[in-house]
């Protein structure tokens, strides 16, 4: 029997606190109707952002895959089980897209191995959303994901990331777990030139967003809690 032909979906959540249905497209909600096999970051969240966005289907119906943080992907293969079979998946982190300072690049390099389409689908990426609002070079940036988190190593990395940004005129984006941002802010400002550009982009995509770009000198005038809000930390030149 011949095997149809299958696809690895990667689908993009909700960002921010707006779970609105408008902000899914019509083609991807189609595409997640179909699908009933999911790789997944947390098989709760992927059920709760199923559930938001399509009431009618059938959780019970539903496979769920579920990638484990921190962890070499052991016996990759059997993620790829059901697209092998003629099935397509859905890649889905927590929030927004997958791969990007999420889980799922090793599976979607094992499915181009296993000659399976992938098909990226249309959705909020914080990255990028904070790169474009932020005043500073889109033509070349780098995203830096964590820093480390010994303060010493901390701040020599972004001395390191603001020299980098004026050398080759190009943007550094970098996060940082939530609970952590107002620590990480207050280390940015005493270790980086007064004349440096930064721009925060906190809660995106919510009620609560906050987008702002101003020197590290103008920053020490603000008064602004980061604490558990997600944020993109983002250091250039306008």
């Amino acid at each position: 029997m011949e095997i149809k032909e299958s696809t690895l979906y990667i689908i993009p959540s909700f960002i921010g606190g707006n779970e609105g249905i408008e902000h899914v497209t019509n083609y991807n909600l189609k595409i997640i109707n179909e699908i009933k096999y999911f790789i997944v970051e947390s098989e709760k969240k992927s059920r709760s952002f199923i559930k938001k966005i399509l009431p009618n289907k059938n959780q019970n119906d539903l496979f769920f895959f579920q990638i484990k943080k921190n962890k070499k992907y052991e016996n990759i293969g059997k993620y790829l089980i059901p697209l092998k079979k003629g099935e397509n998946m859905g890649l889905m982190s927590d929030s927004g897209n997958p791969v990007i300072a999420d889980p799922g690049a090793a599976v979607v390099y094992a499915a181009h191995i296993s000659k399976i389409n992938v098909k990226p689908l249309v959705g909020p990426s914080s990255i990028l959303l904070g790169l474009i609002s932020s005043g500073m070079n889109g033509q070349k940036f780098t995203f830096n994901g964590y820093l480390p988190i010994n303060a010493k190593e901390r701040a020599k990395q972004l001395k390191y990331l603001e020299k980098k940004s004026i050398r080759n005129d190009e943007t550094q984006i970098f996060i940082e777990t939530p609970y952590r941002n107002n620590q990480l802010l207050a280390l940015i400002l005493k270790v980086l030139s007064p004349n440096t550009q930064l721009s925060i982009a906190s809660y995106l995509d919510s009620n609560d967003e906050k987008i702002l770009s101003l020197s590290i000198i103008e920053w020490k005038k603000e008064k602004i809690n980061l604490n558990k809000k997600p944020t993109v930390f983002i250091i250039g030149t306008p």
